[in-house]
């Protein structure tokens, strides 16, 4: 029979349970759950109760030998996940992410969690048809909530940085941009188009589609020339919903106009206040300040966006082209002209360059000149 010392609420207990022969320290978890841990002698089970208790107090959660996946994984959804400021479809993807591994790895313990283990999971998630894009993601979802067990001291140390994927995964779709000489096509094509503003500044700032179509005139400056980042704009089901959230902090950035975007804003504002003054009482006041709408003054829905832009494409005889892929042409011909990739990361909100550089930097000359001025001051 076990014998209990009591203690005051939120100090946890300390007994002894005789049928073991042992001193038990037990300690309420937040959600419910109840945490234990035997000794020998009750000095010992009350060192234990003080160190669960500091890391309830410091972690939120209490971590043992036999501490598992999930308990980890419960805890960075909570203090990260759903607590931070982030965009609302990275959250999205985080929660799916860490769906997945709970699936698949919460119940292995952590000091168990290696490797192999987690090799074992993607080898299982590749089985299910899933691809090495939405790999790479639940990837590095999964490295981010190891780097935060590490630096708590909840994992001896982040298995996920030797962790290798299954081989033979189908690739992601290659991405592409606009060559210049298209880019220029594209431009005189919309130029007679109701959103050539909005294309002209998805191509000359590499806004994404949502940050372009949340942008409010009190965010562009067209005497100081300055457009600033600070809004997100998506739909969910038949509702729109405009946000503070941004994909990144990054994302949050105030960007120099160029001169060729100046003209085609200040006639998209001059057109808009036509179109206001002919839609008269049809003109929503719900949505007043946006600068890119629909004809009745509500916001741009995405997939008409998408509808859109790809038939002035198909019409100026470039074939199939998304809103998304003006961004990749903003890096890649930022690139071509030489800017530093720094620099390029800084217009697009990105956190460093490998992004920038890797995902949207592509080829848009037909050939690569950069050895050849340096080569002919050498050996010429």
């Amino acid at each position: 029979m076990a014998t209990r010392k009591r203690r005051s609420n939120g100090e946890g207990t300390i007994f002894l349970d005789k049928s073991r022969g042992r001193w038990i320290a037990l300690i309420s978890l937040p959600d419910g759950r109840r945490k234990k841990a035997s000794a020998l002698t009750q000095k010992e089970a009350r060192l234990k109760l003080v160190e669960m208790l500091a890391d309830l107090e410091n972690h939120g959660a209490v971590f043992d030998q036999r501490s598992r996946f999930q308990e980890l994984s419960s805890l960075w959804r909570a203090k990260v996940v759903e607590a931070k400021v982030m965009a609302p479809k990275t959250r999205e993807m985080k929660r799916w992410a860490l769906d997945r591994l709970d699936s698949l790895l919460g119940d292995v313990k952590l000091v168990d969690l290696n490797a192999e283990r987690i090799e074992g999971a993607f080898e299982a998630m590749a089985a299910e048809g899933l691809s090495r894009e939405s790999l790479n993601k639940i990837k590095s979802v999964l490295n981010q909530l190891c780097v935060f067990g590490e630096r708590r001291g909840l994992l001896r140390k982040n298995p996920v940085s030797i962790v290798e994927l299954p081989g033979n995964l189908p690739e992601r779709k290659p991405q592409r941009s606009l060559t210049v000489d298209q880019a220029t096509t594209l431009l005189k094509a919309s130029s007679g188009d109701r959103l050539h503003a909005l294309w002209a500044t998805m191509l000359m700032l590499g806004l994404r589609p949502g940050q372009e179509t949340a942008l409010q005139w009190d965010a562009v400056d067209l005497d100081i020339l300055v457009l600033h980042v600070r809004k997100n704009l998506r739909k969910v089901d038949t509702v729109f919903e405009l946000s503070d959230e941004l994909k990144t902090k990054r994302s949050r950035r105030s960007l120099d106009i160029p001169p060729p975007l100046v003209e085609a804003l200040r006639s998209h504002r001059d057109y808009q206040d036509l179109e206001r003054k002919q839609a008269g009482p049809a003109w929503s006041t719900d949505w007043d300040g946006l600068v890119f709408t629909s004809l009745t003054g509500t916001p741009l829905d995405p997939s008409n966006v998408r509808r859109d832009f790809s038939r002035l494409t198909e019409a100026a005889g470039l074939g199939h082209w998304s809103p998304n892929e003006l961004r990749h042409t903003a890096v890649s011909l930022l690139s071509a002209e030489g800017v530093p990739l720094e620099q390029i990361a800084d217009v697009m909100g990105h956190k460093g360059t490998q992004m920038t550089s890797q995902v949207y930097r592509h080829l848009v000359t037909p050939s690569i000149g950069a050895a050849t001025g340096p080569m002919d001051e050498l050996f010429g």
